[in-house]
């Protein structure tokens, strides 16, 4: 049994809880990068969003976890994980994208998109993902590294109470 150790960046709250089975080896590959601190601070300076997004995301490259007695930055992990996603992956992350803004769109339409907004939006998200991983997946990357990752993180679901 190996604890896991943490704290909410915004709110500094502590939690902590426990998983079984957690082998080095997780804990080494979730502690290697193959993007730098720069790399990731480009990402997200890069990204066209406003300063407070881009001020959380950096604050969320931050985030830690403490399991068992090695620390393992979480945060930057999630973020080069998802630069690498949107850089391999394009046509599944511009199809999630386009999907948003069709719905948001549509959600901007007076009368008529207080109604079908919350409605069509995760539709359309959903349909837009889909047809970009049909794409992507067409040689089978975006599955294998879907596979790899959640592979990766099976290690971290808490215990089950008996």
């Amino acid at each position: 049994m190996v604890k896991i150790r943490g704290n909410n960046p915004e709110t500094g709250e502590e939690f902590e809880d426990q998983a079984e089975n957690i082998e080095k080896e997780f804990i080494e590959s979730m502690s290697f990068f193959e993007m730098a601190d720069e790399e990731i601070k480009k990402i997200i300076d890069n990204l066209n969003v406003s300063a407070d997004v881009k001020a959380l995301l950096h604050s969320f490259s931050k985030a830690t976890l403490r399991i068992g007695e090695r620390i393992v930055k979480i945060g930057k992990k999630i973020i080069e994980f998802v630069g690498k996603v949107l850089r391999e992956f394009p046509n599944a992350s511009f199809g999630l994208i386009f999907g948003a803004i069709a719905g948001f769109l549509i959600s901007s339409i007076p009368i008529l998109g207080l109604v079908l907004g919350p409605l069509v939006t995760p539709i359309l998200m959903a349909l837009g993902l889909i047809a970009g991983v049909v794409e992507d997946i067409k040689d089978k990357g975006l599955a294998r590294k879907i596979a790899e990752i959640n592979a990766k993180f099976d290690n971290l679901r808490p215990k089950e109470a008996s």
